[in-house]
């Protein structure tokens, strides 16, 4: 499955009483990580985003 849209305005919340205290929501859906998951994908997004930038 594939979901792709030009104007996809993520948002970022943060509840610190929570387990997964990071929320970022995407087209409706809501992903709860920890700090450790959220800085990892940050990680892996600044590093794709440098890929792509190299390549074009």
């Amino acid at each position: 499955m594939k979901l792709r849209a030009r104007n996809i305005r993520p948002e970022v919340l943060t509840d610190p009483t929570a387990t997964r205290p990071v929320l970022i929501r995407l087209c409706g859906l809501w992903l709860a990580l920890t700090a450790t998951e959220a800085r990892t994908l940050a990680d892996e997004l600044h590093d794709a985003a440098d890929i792509t930038k190299e390549t074009l």
